[in-house]
């Protein structure tokens, strides 16, 4: 997003799979369809392929379908399939009672994950409310670490009619004033029901899509929270080979110009990184102020986020934390180059004023290529 020299630098590796299935590890997962998905082999086969993918890296899974279902489910899942008959719940019964499910049941639940980290279930009912109020009862009584509720109308999307990627717990009651089908209310309340009750967080995704969901960060539909999914901090040294692997993404990407070794070793100690939860990296920023120490200004430099994360204010909560690190070195103001409109309308937003070359410190421009240069777009903003 921001300016860099255009240098070679190595190629890391870094994978969006990998990423996903690290946040996974040792976790409980618990999927469920939602009528009438489950009766096609189409909205099976993507889930069973996704289930083979999480049994591997050791992530329990918990499949919750419509008794009707619960035979076409069972036969697409090959080997995975449980040895014995699979549980039916019965949802008009059990949910007058608590807790629910019944220890019993959650021990039942549990013996048979530890034999085999994949366990399908039926609900007795195939009307979608129910199959959805139930499998939110079973999440939030499990505490499962995620709920992805697979309905065929797939994610949600804004008023404009674009996907949803993400979306906090504090935003699903203006959503519930503009949904009008009633199943999509009830995954909504359901969602927000069980993020209040423990679960960690909630996916709404097709069945077609749910691999591409939960291992790529484009993702294919919405990720509920009940708050802000991460926070920015400056990274430690411990942190410089993920952040070169996420430069270097960018880079790969055309997002970032490449840097040498050495130019990217320059920008690491002050780089700041957003991290969602204690984990996983998903935007970078750095401070450049070394060359610039004269003019008492500093570079903006190496922004990017991960696809996924791009228009949920990742990186303007980055900008933020830069600027605020450039006030307390006492600089007098900060800059940032781009040849990219998006990112120009980005710094714009954040109200930086469009300036000259001249207007930022001389050092930046030595040794530029001089019909790349005249392609950027300067921003500015002044800190005394």
């Amino acid at each position: 997003m921001a300016e860099a020299r255009a240098e070679s630098a190595p190629r890391t590796l870094f994978t969006e799979k990998t990423f996903y299935l690290e946040e996974f590890y040792g976790k409980s997962l618990l999927f469920t369809l939602i009528p009438p998905a489950g009766m096609r082999a189409r909205d099976i086969d993507p889930l069973v392929r996704t289930l083979r993918e999480l049994r591997r890296n050791q992530t329990r899974c918990i499949v919750i379908v419509s008794h009707e279902a619960l035979p076409k489910m069972v036969a697409r899942m090959g080997r995975m399939a449980p040895a014995g008959a699979a549980p039916v719940f019965d949802p008009a019964r059990g949910l007058r009672s608590r807790p629910y499910p019944p220890d019993a049941a959650v021990a039942a639940i549990w013996e048979a994950l530890r034999a085999g980290r994949v366990v399908v279930a039926g609900a007795a009912t195939s009307d979608p409310a129910d199959l959805t109020i139930f499998a939110q009862e079973l999440a939030s009584r499990l505490r499962v670490f995620k709920l992805i509720l697979l309905d065929r109308q797939g994610g949600l999307v804004s008023e404009k009619g674009e996907r949803l990627s993400f979306l906090e717990l504090g935003r699903i009651n203006r959503m519930l004033r503009h949904e009008q089908l009633p199943i999509r209310r009830c995954l909504l309340r359901a969602a927000a029901r069980a993020m209040r009750d423990g679960v960690g967080s909630v996916n709404l995704a097709s069945p077609h899509g749910v691999y591409e969901e939960l291992f790529s960060f484009l993702g294919s539909g919405t990720l509920l929270t009940e708050r802000h999914y991460g926070s920015v901090r400056p990274i430690s040294i411990d942190d410089f080979e993920e952040v070169e692997a996420l430069i270097i993404r960018g880079q790969n990407e055309g997002a970032l110009l490449p840097r040498s070794p050495e130019n990217l070793a320059a920008i690491l100690p002050s780089c700041f990184g957003y991290r969602i939860g204690d984990e996983h990296l998903a935007g970078v920023c750095s401070l450049l102020t070394e060359p610039y120490r004269r003019e008492r200004a500093g570079e903006i430099t190496a922004l990017y986020t991960l696809t996924r994360f791009a228009g949920e204010g990742v990186a303007a909560e980055l900008v933020g934390e830069i600027l605020t690190e450039a006030r307390a070195r006492r600089l007098r103001y900060a800059f940032a180059c781009t040849s990219e409109e998006r990112a120009a309308r980005f710094f714009a937003r954040l109200k930086f004023r469009r300036v000259a070359a001249d207007d930022v410190p001389s050092a930046k421009w030595r040794g530029y290529d001089l019909s790349r240069r005249a392609r950027l777009a300067i921003f500015r903003i002044d800190l005394t």
